[in-house]
């Protein structure tokens, strides 16, 4: 019988022994290039290199095995080529030398070089077979990848993109499978480390440093006392990435001029033909000459470091157990062609950080020697995996200035209302007294003026628009909606009209093409998904029969915080003082001269405290101001700093805003806080808390997946079939 050994960096892997007819099977193999030697007594022995293994494919190994020559120790050495056609399944291998040859290091980048898949650009998802994206799989060691494949490109191994004639470990796949294999320990110590720049050569700025290092930790000991193959041994690569474009334009972008946008911010408005027309936006009036094609995008980075990590234990040729895990950060500034005109400045800020964690052993049973009653049984190669792996994936989306400080989201500066009273000819009854009053009565309070500062947390891009308004109004003499003067002061927030911005505003558009300078991301929102699984799966040769079969199972965990918190400064101004805004009509109060004790024919009136009317939000802000609950004090929303504010004062039916919610949420109440339990919709419904107020908690989004097969794989001649 032919003797058929698998060697890796020189240390044997595994080994069979051909029937008479020269069949033989080697299994299991982790992927990989590896040696194949071939030997029997008076023919010389063959030596294949570079022989590549793929995961769930039969590699086909036929040697020919030469006479041996009157001259001792000749060695037939071959190099191994990849056949044109796969018989096993549609599709391609990636190899690691393959990978480091293309210009790209995106994992959907190199498997769109196969035959059969569209890429609608560099980075992008793919369709393979005209299959939705979200049709294809991921997988890196066998883990279906949720979130960032986080693996550096130093730690690939190869890729294996199926397109055809999935496995039935697959079976759920309706798309493709997209298989990344890391690299493993090597039998040998070795490292390297590179360094990639084009800041020389372009405005883009794409600057990598990566590294790998493997090797043994613990080796055995051969009969002659030399070191032999690795019991323990170790893999780690990592990369640190930065660039200014992630997906740089052929033909550049347009933005307006630095000199112009400076000069916009600082005069942001221009006097209409019609001066009582009010005022029309400077950015409506730019020409050609006021804008400049660039190279790469502006304000859209991104900072990336991942790392990949993997331990080996062989104690034995017939139990392998292997450890890992990978961790995946980046932070970027996101491009937005809404903003790339004028507000580039002010494009989102994201983020997201993934692990992984897996273990994996496998067991093979009977003897691993090459010896010719192990090749003549009737079941051979017999073996079982079980794996475990957990998957942790956050993301948030923020401002990059303000983050989760929601308050600070369009916050503009510090207006203040002064008012007076308002009279009107009439009669007031004294309900305790029964007195008549007949003169001037309070029927109300009105806006006399309205002004507007700057503080420490103003966004200055947005009061760049309110200071302007204030000033040309002033300059220009124009009239306000309180009063007939022309005198140029502004009396109420009504005389902005919406171009001088208030808190929670943001400036009108360009043409409704771009946002105008100043234009802020209104979001801020975190999310977080999980994913344990756990697969067991075991194979054996039945003759000419492969039956292999599996159970996995698969619970994920998905919660989502989200909200514009611009919006809370209008849901502000609606829930506070609205239980005030009535007159006291049962307690009039007569202006008597406190020395001649006369009346004088004016008569006021207290704000009325309905208590069913108050908000919660209401009481929660009078108790942080030093107030009393009942207090009627009218507050000015407006003429507070952030810092006074918290969204833990909001009800959760407040922010729910009788539908017109602010928050979308799960797996967080309603105010980002992570939930502990499970709440039902029962819970959603009925559940309070100490207060008295729902809480209206919704559940994470928690799938189970199971999932088993049974698969026969036999071949044919040149005709594989799957069964």
């Amino acid at each position: 019988m032919v003797n058929i050994t698998l060697l890796q960096d020189g240390s044997i892997i595994s080994g069979a022994s051909s029937d008479m007819d020269g069949y033989y099977t080697i299994k299991p193999i982790p992927p990989g290039k590896y040696t194949v030697e071939a030997s029997f007594i008076g023919y010389q022995k063959t030596i294949v290199n570079n022989v590549l293994i793929s995961p769930n494919k039969i590699t086909a190994g036929n040697y020919e095995l030469l006479p041996e020559s009157t001259e001792l120790g000749t060695v037939n050495i071959i190099e191994s080529s990849v056949p044109l056609i796969d018989p096993d399944k549609s599709g391609a291998v990636k190899t690691k030398e393959q990978i480091t040859a293309l210009p790209t290091r995106n994992v959907q980048s190199v498997a769109a070089t196969t035959a059969g898949i569209y890429q609608a650009d560099e980075g992008s998802s793919i369709n393979i077979r005209g299959s939705r994206s979200s049709s294809t799989d991921y997988y890196v060691d066998g883990i279906k990848v949720r979130g960032a494949i986080g693996v550096p490109t130093s730690g690939i191994e190869q890729i294996t993109v199926v397109t055809g004639g999935l496995p039935a470990q697959y079976g759920d796949a309706t798309g493709g499978i997209i298989s990344v294999t890391t690299k493993g320990p090597s039998n040998k110590f070795f490292g390297g480390i590179e360094l990639e720049s084009s800041s020389l050569f372009d405005k883009y700025n794409y600057n990598l440093l990566g590294f790998g290092l493997s090797g043994p930790i613990l080796k055995k000991r051969n009969a002659d006392g030399t070191k032999g193959s690795s019991v323990i041994g170790y893999f780690l690569s990592g990369e640190l990435r930065s660039v200014d474009d992630t997906d740089p334009s052929a033909i550049g972008r347009w933005k307006v001029k630095d000199n112009v946008l400076k000069d916009l911010q600082a005069n942001p408005f221009r006097i209409a033909p019609n001066a009582s027309a009010g005022f029309l936006s400077n950015s409506d009036f730019l020409t050609e000459d006021d804008f400049e094609n660039v190279q790469a995008k502006l304000n859209s980075n991104e900072r990336r470091f991942n790392i990949s990590g993997k331990l080996d234990f062989k104690p034995t040729n017939t139990t392998f157990l292997s450890l890992g895990g990978t961790y995946y950060a980046r932070t970027s500034r996101d491009f937005s062609g809404w903003r790339s005109m004028f507000s580039y400045a002010n494009n989102r800020e994201s983020s997201q950080t993934t692990y992984r964690l897996f273990g994996k052993l496998t067991q093979k049973f009977g003897s691993q020697e090459a010896d010719e009653e192990n090749s003549s049984a009737t079941i051979k190669n017999a073996f079982f995996t079980i794996q475990g792996d957990y998957t942790n994936n956050k993301y948030t989306f923020v401002d990059s200035d303000h983050q989760f400080d929601l308050f600070k989201y369009g916050y503009v500066g510090e207006f203040k209302t002064y008012k007076r009273n308002i009279y009107n000819g009439g009669s007031a009854v004294d309900s305790s007294t029964g007195i008549i009053y007949t003169g001037q009565i309070h029927s109300g309070w009105g806006d006399t003026l309205y002004t507007f500062d700057e503080n420490k947390y103003t966004n200055v891009d947005l009061a760049n628009y309110t200071r302007a308004y204030y000033q040309m109004f002033s300059d220009y003499g124009l009239s306000s909606f309180v009063g007939a003067e022309n005198d140029g002061i502004i009396r109420t927030a009504a005389d902005l009209r919406g171009q001088g911005l208030r808190n929670g505003d943001l400036p009108a558009s360009v043409y409704s093409l771009y946002g105008n300078h100043g234009t802020m991301y209104n979001g801020s929102a975190k999310q977080e998904n999980t994913q344990t699984t756990f697969k067991a799966a075991g194979s054996a040769d039945i003759k000419d029969h492969e039956l292999s079969f599996g159970f996995e199972f698969e619970q994920r965990d998905d919660s989502y915080w989200g909200m514009g918190p611009m919006g809370m400064w209008g849901l502000m101004r609606q829930l506070t003082n609205k239980h005030i805004l009535q007159r006291d009509l049962s307690n009039p109060i007569p202006v008597i001269d406190e020395l001649t004790g006369v009346y004088q024919d004016t008569v006021n009136y207290d704000r009325l405290y309905v208590a069913e009317e108050q908000s919660w939000f209401d009481r929660n802000l009078r108790e942080n101001l030093g107030k009393q609950i009942d207090n009627r004090d009218y507050i000015n929303i407006d003429e507070l700093s952030p810092e006074e504010f918290d969204i833990r004062m909001f009800s959760p039916d407040e922010l729910l805003n009788s539908g017109s919610s602010l928050v979308y949420y799960f797996g967080y109440d309603i105010h980002g806080n992570k939930l502990s339990s499970n709440p039902t919709l029962k819970d959603f419904f009925e559940k309070k808390d100490a207060n008295g107020n729902y809480l209206r908690e919704i559940a994470s989004f928690q799938p189970i997946y199971t999932a088993g097969y049974i698969q026969d794989k036999f071949a044919i001649d040149d005709l594989i079939f799957n069964i």
